[in-house]
């Protein structure tokens, strides 16, 4: 099953290119169910519209694929390309 990744609006080159990258890729703002990362873009550590890691902004349960939790990749200054590395990093990593 692929990874299921939530993409902030607006970061529509990245979902893009983490699609053709076989990524399930679903709207950070829309998705409700089960993610295995969130992209999002900020220049500040700033989780305040989190609340706490297992939560969207809106408050909703988003719920956790990965016993390891959830990763959160800041997509900014980084290029598509560099944020399906950085994803892969951590799941594909050999080890």
């Amino acid at each position: 099953m692929p990874l299921k990744v939530a993409v902030q609006n607006g970061l529509e080159e990245i979902a893009a290119n983490l699609n053709q990258h076989g990524y399930e890729v679903v709207g950070m703002e829309d998705n409700t169910g089960p993610v295995d990362v969130i992209v999002y873009s900020g220049v500040s550590n700033d989780f305040t519209g989190f609340d706490t890691v297992d939560y969207y902004g809106d408050g909703t349960t988003m719920g956790v694929n990965s016993p390891s939790g959830i990763m959160l990749v800041n997509a900014h200054s980084h290029s598509p390309e560099q944020v399906v590395s950085i994803i892969n990093s951590r799941f594909w990593a050999e080890g």
